[in-house]
Protein backbone atom coordinates (compact mmCIF):
# COMPACT_ATOMS: atom_id res chain seq x y z
CA UNK A 1 0.00 0.00 0.00
CA UNK A 2 1.06 3.57 -0.71
CA UNK A 3 1.60 5.49 2.02
CA UNK A 4 2.34 9.60 1.56
CA UNK A 5 6.27 9.24 2.22
CA UNK A 6 6.41 6.49 -0.47
CA UNK A 7 4.29 8.94 -2.88
CA UNK A 8 6.49 11.72 -2.05
CA UNK A 9 9.99 9.59 -2.39
CA UNK A 10 8.99 8.36 -5.98
CA UNK A 11 8.49 12.03 -7.32
CA UNK A 12 11.75 12.99 -5.75
CA UNK A 13 13.26 10.19 -7.64
CA UNK A 14 11.42 10.44 -10.84
CA UNK A 15 12.14 14.58 -10.70
CA UNK A 16 15.61 14.90 -10.32
CA UNK A 17 16.72 12.76 -12.55
CA UNK A 18 20.55 10.84 -12.54
CA UNK A 19 21.03 11.01 -16.56
CA UNK A 20 19.49 13.71 -18.89
CA UNK A 21 16.98 12.64 -21.08
CA UNK A 22 14.38 14.15 -22.81
CA UNK A 23 11.25 12.12 -22.02
CA UNK A 24 11.72 14.04 -18.97
CA UNK A 25 10.42 17.42 -20.99
CA UNK A 26 7.21 17.27 -22.59
CA UNK A 27 8.56 19.46 -26.32
CA UNK A 28 4.75 19.01 -27.27
CA UNK A 29 3.16 21.51 -24.92
CA UNK A 30 4.13 23.49 -21.81
CA UNK A 31 2.01 22.66 -19.02
CA UNK A 32 1.58 25.93 -16.41
CA UNK A 33 0.19 28.49 -16.55
CA UNK A 34 -0.92 30.26 -19.97
CA UNK A 35 -1.44 34.22 -20.64
CA UNK A 36 -4.19 35.67 -18.48
CA UNK A 37 -4.06 32.60 -15.91
CA UNK A 38 -3.40 33.71 -11.98
CA UNK A 39 0.28 32.86 -11.28
CA UNK A 40 0.28 29.37 -8.81
CA UNK A 41 1.23 30.78 -6.04
CA UNK A 42 4.33 28.07 -4.03
CA UNK A 43 6.81 28.26 -1.21
CA UNK A 44 10.37 28.47 -1.69
CA UNK A 45 13.14 28.85 0.06
CA UNK A 46 15.96 32.19 -0.11
CA UNK A 47 19.40 31.65 0.15
CA UNK A 48 19.35 32.44 3.58
CA UNK A 49 17.29 29.67 4.63
CA UNK A 50 14.12 31.95 4.94
CA UNK A 51 10.70 30.37 3.38
CA UNK A 52 8.60 32.93 1.05
CA UNK A 53 6.19 32.33 -1.32
CA UNK A 54 6.17 33.98 -4.65
CA UNK A 55 2.58 35.90 -3.46
CA UNK A 56 4.87 37.36 -1.48
CA UNK A 57 5.94 39.68 -3.89
CA UNK A 58 2.16 40.58 -5.08
CA UNK A 59 1.08 44.54 -6.05
CA UNK A 60 5.06 44.77 -8.04
CA UNK A 61 5.71 43.14 -11.67
CA UNK A 62 7.51 39.82 -11.08
CA UNK A 63 9.78 38.51 -13.63
CA UNK A 64 10.20 34.35 -12.57
CA UNK A 65 12.86 32.30 -14.42
CA UNK A 66 13.74 29.21 -13.74
CA UNK A 67 17.45 27.49 -13.68
CA UNK A 68 20.13 25.21 -12.98
CA UNK A 69 24.09 25.66 -12.43
CA UNK A 70 24.12 22.15 -15.44
CA UNK A 71 21.59 24.49 -17.27
CA UNK A 72 23.55 25.73 -20.90
CA UNK A 73 20.76 28.14 -21.41
CA UNK A 74 20.53 29.26 -18.04
CA UNK A 75 24.13 30.03 -18.41
CA UNK A 76 23.89 31.73 -21.89
CA UNK A 77 20.94 34.50 -19.78
CA UNK A 78 22.91 35.28 -16.51
CA UNK A 79 24.29 38.19 -17.65
CA UNK A 80 21.87 39.77 -19.81
CA UNK A 81 18.97 39.12 -16.85
CA UNK A 82 21.14 40.83 -14.25
CA UNK A 83 21.66 44.16 -16.66
CA UNK A 84 17.44 44.13 -16.77
CA UNK A 85 17.11 43.94 -13.11
CA UNK A 86 19.51 46.78 -12.99
CA UNK A 87 17.41 48.98 -15.59
CA UNK A 88 14.19 48.03 -13.81
CA UNK A 89 15.04 48.16 -10.26
CA UNK A 90 11.05 48.44 -9.76
CA UNK A 91 10.52 44.76 -10.72
CA UNK A 92 11.09 41.61 -8.85
CA UNK A 93 13.07 39.27 -10.38
CA UNK A 94 13.34 35.72 -9.41
CA UNK A 95 15.44 32.90 -10.13
CA UNK A 96 13.91 29.76 -9.45
CA UNK A 97 16.59 26.73 -8.81
CA UNK A 98 15.38 23.99 -9.98
CA UNK A 99 16.62 19.83 -10.42
CA UNK A 100 19.61 20.14 -12.53
CA UNK A 101 19.23 20.05 -16.32
CA UNK A 102 22.12 18.27 -17.11
CA UNK A 103 23.57 16.41 -13.64
CA UNK A 104 26.82 14.42 -14.05
CA UNK A 105 29.81 13.05 -11.67
CA UNK A 106 30.43 16.42 -10.48
CA UNK A 107 27.10 18.24 -10.24
CA UNK A 108 24.93 15.25 -9.07
CA UNK A 109 21.08 14.87 -8.83
CA UNK A 110 19.81 16.05 -5.92
CA UNK A 111 19.55 13.75 -3.10
CA UNK A 112 18.58 16.13 -0.65
CA UNK A 113 16.97 20.10 -0.06
CA UNK A 114 20.68 20.59 1.63
CA UNK A 115 21.69 19.71 -1.71
CA UNK A 116 19.88 22.09 -3.33
CA UNK A 117 20.19 24.50 -1.19
CA UNK A 118 24.23 24.45 -1.45
CA UNK A 119 24.40 24.18 -5.04
CA UNK A 120 21.96 27.35 -5.53
CA UNK A 121 24.38 29.34 -3.35
CA UNK A 122 27.11 27.93 -5.61
CA UNK A 123 25.35 29.27 -8.48
CA UNK A 124 25.05 32.39 -7.00
CA UNK A 125 28.97 32.70 -6.07
CA UNK A 126 30.16 31.20 -10.06
CA UNK A 127 27.73 33.95 -11.55
CA UNK A 128 28.04 36.93 -9.13
CA UNK A 129 24.03 36.52 -9.89
CA UNK A 130 22.61 40.44 -8.64
CA UNK A 131 18.88 38.67 -8.97
CA UNK A 132 16.65 37.19 -6.32
CA UNK A 133 17.67 33.53 -6.10
CA UNK A 134 15.13 31.29 -4.26
CA UNK A 135 15.28 27.13 -4.22
CA UNK A 136 12.60 25.10 -4.74
CA UNK A 137 11.73 22.42 -2.98
CA UNK A 138 13.34 18.85 -3.57
CA UNK A 139 9.78 17.30 -5.12
CA UNK A 140 10.11 20.60 -7.79
CA UNK A 141 6.63 21.37 -6.38
CA UNK A 142 7.44 25.28 -7.88
CA UNK A 143 8.93 24.20 -10.86
CA UNK A 144 6.39 21.75 -11.82
CA UNK A 145 3.83 24.14 -11.65
CA UNK A 146 5.40 26.78 -13.81
CA UNK A 147 6.00 23.99 -16.67
CA UNK A 148 8.82 22.22 -15.85
CA UNK A 149 11.39 23.72 -18.79
CA UNK A 150 14.57 23.64 -17.74
CA UNK A 151 15.04 27.70 -18.55
CA UNK A 152 11.92 29.44 -18.58
CA UNK A 153 10.57 32.67 -18.26
CA UNK A 154 6.96 34.01 -16.86
CA UNK A 155 6.34 37.90 -16.41
CA UNK A 156 3.59 39.06 -13.71
CA UNK A 157 1.49 42.06 -13.66
CA UNK A 158 1.10 43.62 -10.31
CA UNK A 159 -2.61 41.77 -9.80
CA UNK A 160 -0.83 38.12 -9.99
CA UNK A 161 -1.97 37.51 -13.50
CA UNK A 162 0.71 35.91 -15.99
CA UNK A 163 1.08 38.51 -18.77
CA UNK A 164 3.95 36.28 -20.97
CA UNK A 165 4.86 33.17 -20.72
CA UNK A 166 8.20 31.59 -22.37
CA UNK A 167 9.20 27.65 -22.33
CA UNK A 168 12.42 29.24 -22.86
CA UNK A 169 13.51 32.40 -21.71
CA UNK A 170 13.43 35.48 -24.02
CA UNK A 171 15.33 38.40 -22.59
CA UNK A 172 14.59 40.98 -25.49
CA UNK A 173 10.54 39.98 -24.65
CA UNK A 174 10.92 40.69 -21.51
CA UNK A 175 12.53 43.79 -21.51
CA UNK A 176 9.89 45.51 -24.55
CA UNK A 177 7.16 44.19 -21.84
CA UNK A 178 8.75 45.70 -18.81
CA UNK A 179 9.35 48.93 -21.01
CA UNK A 180 6.14 48.92 -22.14
CA UNK A 181 4.24 47.57 -18.47
CA UNK A 182 0.53 47.67 -19.90
CA UNK A 183 -1.10 46.13 -16.76
CA UNK A 184 -3.89 44.70 -18.90
CA UNK A 185 -1.97 43.54 -21.95
CA UNK A 186 -1.84 39.81 -22.42
CA UNK A 187 1.42 38.54 -24.77
CA UNK A 188 -0.50 35.03 -26.61
CA UNK A 189 2.70 33.82 -27.63
CA UNK A 190 4.24 31.40 -25.80
CA UNK A 191 7.16 29.24 -27.70
CA UNK A 192 10.55 30.78 -27.77
CA UNK A 193 13.81 29.44 -28.90
CA UNK A 194 16.18 27.72 -26.17
CA UNK A 195 19.51 27.95 -28.00
CA UNK A 196 22.99 27.84 -25.77
CA UNK A 197 26.11 29.63 -26.15
CA UNK A 198 29.24 28.19 -26.85
CA UNK A 199 31.07 31.31 -25.16
CA UNK A 200 29.54 33.76 -22.12
CA UNK A 201 31.30 35.86 -19.56
CA UNK A 202 31.45 32.89 -17.26
CA UNK A 203 31.17 30.05 -18.54
CA UNK A 204 29.40 28.58 -21.82
CA UNK A 205 27.91 25.46 -23.08
CA UNK A 206 30.53 22.95 -23.16
CA UNK A 207 32.08 24.28 -19.87
CA UNK A 208 28.92 23.97 -18.30
CA UNK A 209 28.53 20.29 -19.22
CA UNK A 210 32.19 19.69 -18.60
CA UNK A 211 32.11 21.10 -14.93
CA UNK A 212 29.25 18.83 -14.42
CA UNK A 213 31.02 15.53 -15.16
CA UNK A 214 31.25 13.39 -18.04
CA UNK A 215 28.00 11.73 -18.25
CA UNK A 216 26.17 15.02 -18.32
CA UNK A 217 28.73 15.35 -21.34
CA UNK A 218 27.78 12.02 -22.70
CA UNK A 219 23.87 12.19 -22.43
CA UNK A 220 23.67 15.64 -24.17
CA UNK A 221 25.64 14.41 -26.67
CA UNK A 222 23.80 11.13 -27.41
CA UNK A 223 20.39 12.76 -27.08
CA UNK A 224 21.50 15.65 -28.98
CA UNK A 225 20.40 14.37 -32.45
CA UNK A 226 16.43 13.74 -30.86
CA UNK A 227 16.91 16.90 -29.07
CA UNK A 228 17.32 18.96 -32.60
CA UNK A 229 14.47 17.02 -33.97
CA UNK A 230 12.38 17.88 -31.26
CA UNK A 231 12.73 21.44 -31.44
CA UNK A 232 12.32 21.66 -34.86
CA UNK A 233 9.36 20.05 -34.88
CA UNK A 234 8.38 22.25 -32.24
CA UNK A 235 9.06 25.17 -34.24
CA UNK A 236 7.35 23.64 -37.16
CA UNK A 237 3.77 23.70 -34.99
CA UNK A 238 4.27 27.29 -33.67
CA UNK A 239 4.59 28.31 -36.71
CA UNK A 240 1.96 26.84 -38.69
CA UNK A 241 -0.45 27.56 -35.48
CA UNK A 242 0.61 31.57 -35.71
CA UNK A 243 -0.50 31.41 -39.43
Amino acid sequence: METPETARRDVTDTYNYRHFGPEYYDFKRFDGPRPGDEAPDFEATTLDGNAVSLSDFGGSWVVLETGSLTCPITDSKVQAMDKLSQKFEDVVFILLYTREAHPGENCEAHHSFQDKLERARKFEADYDVERTVLVDDIEGTGHRKYGGMPNSVHVINPDGVVVMRGDWNHVSKVREILERREDDRIYKRDIYRGRPLFFTRKKGAIRVLVEAGPRAVWDFLKNMPVLGWMHLKKEFRSKSSNK
